[in-house]
Formats: C-alpha cells, sequence, structure tokens
C-alpha cells in the first residue's frame, strides 16, 4: 500500500485546510515528519489512520480532539486520503462525529460520522460505498489489515515498541493476540472445554441415573436404608450376586402364596353353592309375603274406585249440555268485554247516567236507545266545526303577514342606515383628498434629485475601485521589492562565483597541457620531446565544463534579476495610476459616501416607484366623492317609500286579527275552537258505536242461558249450575275411565301372583326363619371370599414385586451399560481439552500460548536480523519459557543476550538508545511477521515514530542504514521526529509549525 495525497480540515491542531503531496515527499524513499513537541506530527498518523479506519493510531487516545478547537465551530471537520494498493487508486473521505451550531435557534446538535470511499477508474473517481460498514469491510479487504495490525505493521507506534519490549507475559501477550488474531484457537478451546463439561456432567448423569436404579431396585426389593445405602456403594458384581440372591427369595415366596390362594378359592366355591340355595328359598317366601301385602293394599283403595265410577256416569249424563254452555261462556265474555271497552271509552269521570248503563243488570233497551242521542250530538257537532275551514285558513296565513310586516319595518331600517352612512363617508372624502395631493406632492419633490444621486454613485464606486486596488498593490510592491534585491544578490553572487571559475580554470591549464604529456612526443606550447618538469594538478582543479555550468548559472540569474525588476516596475506603474485616481480618498471614507448617497438614491427611487400610485389615487377619491352623491340621493327616495310600506302592512293585520279573535269564541284560535268542536263529535260517535254493541252482546247472552238451562233439564240435572259441575272434557272422561279399568285389573292381577304353582305349600309363618337361614349362609360365604380376597392380595404382591424387581434389575443393567459406553466415547473429549488448556500433557500448555510462542519466535528471529547490523553485532535476543515469577511462565519471557559479555539479561537493563534501536527492531520483526501472516501485505509506505534524540552519531548512521534498506523495491519510509541532526541527513520533509493564535500548518520540503 502507497500514500500519495492527504487533506485535512478543521482537524485536530490544523484549523486551516492542510494538503500533503506524498508521491513528492516521498520522492527519495526517504523523508522526514518534524516539528516541535505538541504541534501535531503524530496527527499527521492519527489522519492516516482515522481516514481508512475511523480510529485512531493510538487505541488509548481520545477522539474528542478530532474537530479542531481552533476551527470556527460551524466548519465541518474532514480528512481525505488517496492511496494505492497493487496498482490501484482509491480515494476516501471520512468526516467525524463532530457538534456544530444548530441553523435554526441556537445551541448545538450533533452530526454523525460519514465515510464515503471511492476507486479511480478510467480517469475519473467511482463510488464504492457510503456505508460504515460496508468501507470497514472494503478497506480491511483492500488493504488486507485490520487497525491493529495496520498501526503496528505501517505506523511504528511512539513508545509502544519500548513498552512491549520491557513488558511483563501478560501485556505481550495482549498485544499478541490483538495483532495476530488468536479467536480460532480460543474458540477451539472454549468449544474442546465445553464439550469436557458436557462429557463430565454427561458422566456424573450417567452415575447418577445408575444410583437411582440401584435405590429403586433395592426399593423393589424391600430392604431398608441401610442395606440400600451398601448396594449402592458395593461393585458391579457384588451388586449382581447379591440381588439374585434377593430374586431367589422372592421366588419361594411366590410359590407359598400362590398355594395358599387356591385353598382359598377352593372354600370359596362351597360356601357360595350353600349360600345360592338358601337365597332361592327366601326369594320365594319374599314373593309370597310381597304379593299377599299388595292385594292386601289394593283392596284398601275401593272406596276410592267407587267414587270414581260414580263421577264417570254423572260426566257422560252431561255430555249434551257441555257445547250449550261453551256457547253462554263465550256469549258472558262477549257482554263483558264490551262492558269493559265502555268503560275504557267514559273513563273515571262518566256521569250517573251512564254508570247505570255500565252496571250488570242493566237494560239492554235503555243503552240501544242512549247510543241514539250520543250519535245525534256527533253530527251537530261537525257541522258547525265544517262552518269555520275558511277563518282557520286566514288564521294560519297571520305568521306570513307578521313575516313580511317585520320585513318591511327592517328594510326601512336599512335605508336609513345606508342614507347615514353614505352621508358621513362622503363628509370624510375632502379631507382625505387633501393628504393625497400633499403625498403627491412630496414624493414629485424628493424624485427631482434621482440623476444626480446616480451620478456621484457611479463617480464614488470608480475612486473605492482606484483606492481598494492601491492599497492591495502596497504589500505586493514590497513583495516584489524584496524578490529584485534577493535577485540582484543571487546574481552578483553567481558573477563572482563564475569570475573564479574563470581564475581557477586558466591557473589550471598547464596541469591540464601536462597531463597530455608523454615522454619523446613534442610539447603542444614549446615543441620540445622532453618535458623535465611538467605542471602538477592541484586538488581544486576547474574543468570547463564546470566553468560552463558557473556561466549558464550566472546568466540565468540575470534573466531571473530582469524578469524581477520588471515585474516591479510594472506594478509600480500600476500603483501610481491608481493613486493619481484615488487622491486623497481612503477607501472607508469613500464607503461611508457611497453608503450615504445609496440612501439617498434608495428613498429617491422609492419616492419615483410611488408618484404614479398616488396620483391614481387622488383621481379615484375625487370620482368617489361624486359618485357618492348620486348615491345618497337614492338612498332617501327608497327610505321613505319603504316607512310607507310599512304602514300599510300594519294596517291590514291588525283587522284581520279582531276578526279571527271572534270566531275564536273563547278559545286560544279559531283552529283550536274547530279541533275541540270535532274532537267532541268523535267521542260521542265512540259513545254511540260503543253502546250499540253493548246491547247486541247482552241481548245474545240472554239467549245462550236460557237454551243451556232447558237442555239441563232434559238430561236429569234439577239446574244449569248441577250439570255444569258434572261436565268433563273427553280427555278427562278418557282418563277417569282409564282409572277405573286399570284397578280392576290390577286386582285380577295381584290374585293370580298370590296363588301362583311355585309358591304353593309355602307357609307365610315361616318366613322369619328362612330369612335368617339366608344371611347365615352369606355371611359364611362374605367370610371366604375376604379370605381367597386376601390371599390372592398376597399372591399379587408377591408377583408384583417380583415383576417390578425383574424391571428394575434390567433398568439398571441398561444404565451399566450406557455408562460403559459413555466412558468410553467421553475419554478422546476430556483428554483434548485438557491438552488445549495446558491441564494435561507433558508441557502443559495451552494451544493459545503454543501458537502465540510460535509467532513471537518468528518476530524475534526477523527482529534479530536487523538487531544484528544496529548493534553491530552485540546484541540478540531471545524467547525463554521460564518467566520472572512462576505465574510469568507462558513462553513469552524475553531477555537479551550480550555478545561482548556473554550475559543474558533483561531488557530493562538497556539505556535509552539501546532500548530505542532494539524496540525498533523488535518492531519491524513483527511488521514483517504479520504481513507474512495476513497474506504478505504490500507495505510501500512506513512511517517510525520518535526515539532518534537518544542515539549518538555512530549508531544513528547504523540505524539509519538499516531504515535505508526499507526502501528497497520502492518502499517510502518516514521518520517522525523533532531531533535536529536528522534535517540534516533527510532532505525531504513534512514541517509541522505552530501559528501564533495556537493552531498548526504543514509545509512539504521536497
Amino acid at each position: 500500500m502507497r500514500l500519495h495525497r492527504l487533506e485535512l480540515q478543521a482537524f485536530g491542531p490544523f484549523a486551516e485546510p492542510q494538503q500533503v503531496d506524498f508521491d513528492r515527499l516521498a520522492g527519495s524513499g526517504l523523508f522526514l515528519l518534524e516539528g516541535p513537541t505538541g504541534a501535531g506530527k503524530t496527527t499527521i498518523l492519527d489522519a492516516i489512520t482515522f481516514a481508512l479506519y475511523g480510529g485512531l493510531s493510538n487505541a488509548d487516545a481520545a477522539e474528542d480532539r478530532l474537530h479542531s478547537h481552533f476551527a470556527d465551530p460551524g466548519v465541518e471537520p474532514s480528512v481525505t486520503l488517496e492511496f494505492s494498493q497493487r496498482g490501484v487508486r482509491y480515494l476516501i473521505t471520512r468526516v467525524p462525529e463532530h457538534r456544530r451550531p444548530k441553523r435554526r435557534g441556537t445551541g448545538y446538535t450533533t452530526e454523525a460520522m460519514q465515510v464515503h470511499l471511492r476507486r479511480s477508474d478510467g480517469g475519473s473517481w467511482v463510488s464504492l460505498s457510503s456505508n460504515k460498514a460496508e468501507v470497514g469491510d472494503l478497506v480491511a479487504d483492500i488493504i488486507g489489515l485490520s487497525r491493529s495490525q495496520f498501526t503496528q505493521v505501517m505506523l511504528l507506534p511512539q513508545g509502544e515498541f519500548a513498552r512491549f519490549l520491557r513488558c511483563d507475559d501478560d501485556a505481550r501477550r495482549a498485544v499478541l493476540t490483538k495483532l495476530f488474531g488468536t479467536q480460532l484457537y480460543d474458540d477451539i478451546t472454549t468449544e474442546l472445554d465445553q464439550r469436557r463439561s458436557a462429557a463430565i456432567r454427561a458422566r456424573q448423569a450417567a452415575d447418577a441415573e445408575i444410583g437411582a436404579a440401584v435405590s429403586a431396585a433395592t426399593e423393589a426389593a424391600g430392604l431398608d436404608a441401610d442395606a440400600r445405602g451398601e448396594l449402592i456403594l458395593a461393585a458391579t458384581g457384588d451388586r449382581r450376586v447379591r440381588f439374585k440372591q434377593i430374586g431367589d427369595d422372592q421366588a419361594g415366596a411366590l410359590a407359598i402364596a400362590a398355594a395358599a390362594a387356591e385353598a382359598a378359592a377352593s372354600r370359596t366355591r362351597s360356601a357360595l353353592a350353600a349360600e345360592q340355595a338358601a337365597a332361592a328359598q327366601a326369594a320365594l317366601m319374599t314373593r309370597l309375603t310381597e304379593a299377599l301385602a299388595s292385594l292386601r293394599g289394593h283392596e284398601a283403595t275401593r272406596p276410592e274406585h267407587d267414587q270414581r265410577a260414580r263421577r264417570l256416569d254423572a260426566a257422560r249424563r252431561a255430555e249434551p249440555v257441555r257445547p250449550l254452555l261453551a256457547i253462554l261462556a263465550d256469549a258472558d265474555a262477549a257482554a263483558g268485554q264490551q262492558r269493559r271497552d265502555l268503560r275504557q271509552l267514559v273513563g273515571a269521570g262518566a256521569d250517573a247516567e251512564l254508570t247505570d248503563l255500565l252496571a250488570e243488570h242493566a237494560d239492554s233497551e235503555l243503552i240501544a236507545r242512549t247510543s241514539q242521542q250520543a250519535a245525534a250530538r256527533a253530527e251537530a257537532d261537525l257541522r258547525v266545526a265544517t262552518g269555520l275551514d275558511h277563518l282557520v285558513e286566514a288564521e294560519s296565513a297571520v305568521p306570513d303577514h307578521q313575516s313580511a310586516l317585520r320585513a318591511l319595518e327592517t328594510a326601512a331600517a336599512k335605508a336609513a342606515g345606508v342614507a347615514a352612512a353614505l352621508a358621513a363617508a362622503r363628509a370624510e372624502l375632502p379631507g382625505r383628498i387633501t393628504a393625497a395631493e400633499a403625498r403627491l406632492a412630496q414624493a414629485r419633490r424628493a424624485a427631482a434629485g434621482l440623476d444626480g444621486d446616480r451620478q456621484r454613485q457611479a463617480e464614488l464606486a470608480r475612486l473605492a475601485a482606484a483606492a481598494t486596488r492601491r492599497a492591495e498593490l502596497g504589500p505586493l510592491l514590497a513583495t516584489k521589492a524584496a524578490a529584485v534585491r534577493t535577485a540582484v544578490d543571487a546574481h552578483h553572487r553567481l558573477v563572482d562565483a563564475h569570475q573564479r571559475a574563470m581564475d581557477a580554470r586558466l591557473a589550471g591549464l598547464a596541469a591540464e597541457l601536462a597531463a597530455g604529456l608523454a615522454d619523446g612526443k613534442a610539447c603542444p606550447v614549446c615543441g620540445s620531446a622532453g618535458h623535465p618538469a611538467p605542471a602538477a594538478a592541484s586538488d581544486a582543479q576547474v574543468t570547463g565544463e564546470a566553468v560552463a555550468a558557473a556561466r549558464e548559472q550566472r546568466d540565468a540569474a540575470e534573466l531571473a534579476r530582469q524578469r524581477a525588476e520588471r515585474e516591479h516596475a510594472e506594478l509600480d506603474r500600476e500603483a501610481a495610476k491608481h493613486a493619481a485616481i484615488a487622491a486623497d480618498n481612503t477607501v472607508a471614507g469613500l464607503a461611508a459616501q457611497a453608503a450615504e448617497v445609496a440612501g439617498r438614491l434608495t428613498a429617491a427611487e422609492r419616492a419615483a416607484a410611488q408618484a404614479p400610485g398616488l396620483e391614481t389615487e387622488l383621481a379615484r377619491l375625487r370620482g368617489e366623492q361624486e359618485q357618492l352623491g348620486e348615491k345618497l340621493r337614492a338612498a332617501s327616495t327608497a327610505q321613505a317609500e319603504a316607512r310607507q310600506e310599512s304602514e300599510r302592512a300594519g294596517a291590514d293585520l291588525a283587522t284581520l286579527s279582531e276578526l279571527l279573535a271572534d270566531a275564536a269564541a273563547g278559545h286560544p284560535s279559531v283552529a283550536a275552537r274547530r279541533t275541540a268542536l270535532g274532537q267532541a263529535a268523535e267521542a260521542s260517535r265512540l259513545l254511540a258505536s260503543a253502546l250499540g254493541r253493548l246491547a247486541a252482546a247482552l241481548g245474545a247472552q240472554r239467549k245462550a242461558r236460557a237454551t243451556a238451562a232447558e237442555e239441563a233439564l232434559a238430561s236429569g240435572f234439577n239446574s244449569l249450575e248441577l250439570a255444569r259441575s258434572a261436565v268433563l272434557t273427553p280427555e278427562q272422561q278418557t282418563v277417569l275411565g282409564e282409572q277405573v279399568t286399570s284397578w280392576d285389573r290390577s286386582l285380577t292381577a295381584l290374585q293370580a301372583s298370590a296363588q301362583a304353582p311355585d309358591l304353593a305349600g309355602l307357609d307365610p309363618a315361616q318366613a322369619g326363619a328362612v330369612r335368617a337361614s339366608a344371611q347365615r349362609t352369606a355371611a359364611d360365604l362374605t367370610r371366604a371370599m375376604q379370605a381367597e380376597q386376601d390371599a390372592r392380595a398376597a399372591h399379587d404382591t408377591q408377583l408384583v414385586r417380583a415383576e417390578r424387581l425383574a424391571r428394575r434389575l434390567a433398568e439398571l443393567h441398561a444404565a451399566e451399560g450406557r455408562a460403559a459406553e459413555l466412558l468410553a466415547a467421553t475419554g478422546p473429549v476430556i483428554y483434548l481439552a485438557g491438552l488445549a488448556k495446558g491441564m494435561d500433557g507433558h508441557r502443559r500448555v495451552a494451544l493459545t500460548t503454543y501458537v502465540l510462542r510460535h509467532w513471537f519466535g518468528q518476530v524475534v528471529a526477523a527482529a534479530n536480523v536487523r538487531l544484528a547490523v544496529m548493534s553491530s553485532g552485540r546484541y540478540e535476543l531471545r524467547r525463554s519459557d521460564e518467566g520472572e515469577s512462576r505465574r510469568q511462565r507462558g513462553g513469552l519471557t524475553l531477555s537479551v543476550v550480550d555478545r561482548h559479555t556473554g550475559d543474558e539479561r533483561s531488557p530493562k537493563s538497556l539505556s535509552g538508545g539501546e532500548t530505542f534501536y532494539t524496540s525498533l527492531a523488535l518492531a519491524l520483526g513483527l511488521a514483517d511477521v504479520v504481513k507474512a501472516e495476513a497474506g504478505g501485505v504490500d507495505t510501500e509506505t512506513l512511517f517510525i515514530d520518535e526515539g532518534f534524540g537518544s542515539l549518538d552519531a555512530d549508531t544513528l548512521d547504523q540505524v539509519l542504514g538499516v531504515i535505508d534498506e526499507l526502501r528497497d523495491r520502492g518502499r517510502a519510509v518516514g521518520i517522525v521526529s523533532h531531533v535536529a541532526d536528522l534535517k540534516d541527513r533527510v532532505a525531504e520533509r513534512l514541517e509541522v509549525r505552530r501559528l501564533p493564535d495556537g493552531s498548526s500548518t504543514l509545509r512539504v520540503v521536497a
């Protein structure tokens, strides 16, 4: 991976936008990142790490310093990094989470982190993703390193590897674990440990299952708690022998119980036969006694039977009267209903005459005459009501007349209001017209000075432009003057240098000629073949090429001087021209005059724009004054006409109201009187109808009663009431006849039951003795059955116990078999888990520790290659399995072997410079191993942060020699340091400097 360009804005101590061109900075392969302590050198590394991974190069650094405290709170902080990997260029921009002022209101709001990754494709940038999670995965795939690996491989951090060199095993384990990612081996160890725990739990469960099975078997065998405990603790073989003995004992007890059960069953069969014979005799005796008792009880109900027979005969004689009684009942009901209807119609306030007609024995003819009289009254009331129809219609129109009157009165009042409003509006118009005329005159006066103000504004703009340009050219003139002086000085120096070179060249020509002489060959100057004292060349011999180069530099300097003088003269002429235009005016003074003129011009333009509208408004007000006069005259005429119509309508309504009051005759209205007459006619009509229906119902009732009494006498009853009491419905007659017949049949059946053939010869007097014998045989059978049940229960108990013991023993044998299989199956897992955790094996080393030992050994080997060069072969790092204490025996202990003394000692004993280059060698070795582990990642840009100030000159040369080797195959190495001596050794550098306001700035020197 190679870096090309870094851009910062409002990031860390850099308030203003900064840009670093790494292609230019790292042209030679080695560059210096230098500046005073705290200026922001490490911030450059933080910016690179943040752009790629969203975090800082030091995991312990606080991220609240990302947004520069020196920048304006509204400026968005951002980092943009352009880099290439395997020939493909990428551009990533990341904005950290920061607080900015709210766009509305006061206070601050938090902006979330933003990121955008792009790839170069055909000369343009193609977006890959703006999702933080996706960009994180893409960067990890492109670079091939995690953030922790990147900060150890490409950014060798300040002081980190000195601590790594001197730390204990636990701290070194944490760093190596983070770099090499031992999660796979930790997962393997965890999985094995979980399987080991599961296996142990399974074994414990199997042992518990065997214990439960043994407990269940001993319980099935009926053993006490002590014997049960002994069997649980006994060996498997002893346990099986003991359970076999228990099974044999249970088999003998079962055989004895079976014999006892069979003997009890034989005794039960004999007792059953005797009990059945006695029970049969007792049953016959019981039938006889029950039959005789039932016959006596039936004879006792003969009086009720005779009464039912007589009741049935009377009902059959009264059967012809029954339908006539139903007709009489209907007539009675009809007369009662008509009487109730009439009583409901007249209500509780009926007069004495109607009350007499409602009595039970009222005369039907009198009721008929009263009905006719009520019908005549109804007809008379109806004629009077019909004669009021036309007045009711006139009365219904009274509300309309009243509404019309109110409308006329309202119209008259409205016309009066309109006339008053028009008069008031017409009275206001003269004042409004006068005010409009005054505003129009003022607007015309203000617009009169518009042209003069515009001319003054243009003149002020020309003077302000000249004054502004004059102020801008002042610093440029000073700069150009300084450039002229610099160019003149450079030209003079190069003229002197060229002259010195010419003098040296002339002085060395003899030596050049002497260098071309040979023995026996003529001298090109004197022609002699002998050369006794040829001129010798001096150490400062100047060649013709050097003289030509000095001449070219002199000529170039002369051209530069002429160009600087020409540029200064052009600026000087331009400044004089603008000074002549601006005269004594200043930029601030001209701005104040321009503001004053602009204010007057704005007011004049506004007045000129308002003048047409004011003229229109004045014309409108004058026209409105004329229109209001015409409207006021029309409104006065309408008011007089409306008042006359209202007075006529009031007189007509008063006449109609008087006529209607006479026609109402004391009622609330004529309609109410007509309604009252109609209701009285309807009441008389209903009374006449009800009285007529009551008279007809009473006549039908009298006729039905006479017919029924005549038929009762003919059927042999002395009165109609006696016949009524004898009447039964056909269903009642059928039920009563069946009761009489059933009593006779029951008597016959009971007599036959008492005289049955199988009861012949039985003496009812011996019933008690027969019953007592049956009870004795039943008691004997009960005792025999109980004895058999007890014997069989004892046999069943023994059988169940034996079967239960057999089942429990089978379960015990199955549990022992499963436990043996589980023991064999879980043995390898438990052994492997012990090896992975370092609990078993010869060395007792955990799997993760073993892997870390392997990687750490490779790191130490790679570090020793460079340490041998840096220390001139004196020091060598060595990994040891023995730590400083028993707890630190993880194989990650580091010691230093001193080849000069042969001693092996702790890295803590090294001096400051020795610690630096030893930790640097360790860092480079770790970077090589991590790079190889990550799949051979190309690290074309490498940063080494601080520590060079602790080295002497010789050691610094050796360390720089090793660093110089890192530039092989085009790698660029950046040294982060504030050591002044490195500026003389490294030409290309990135300078970080503090500004007076406390912020920092960057400058590339290359």
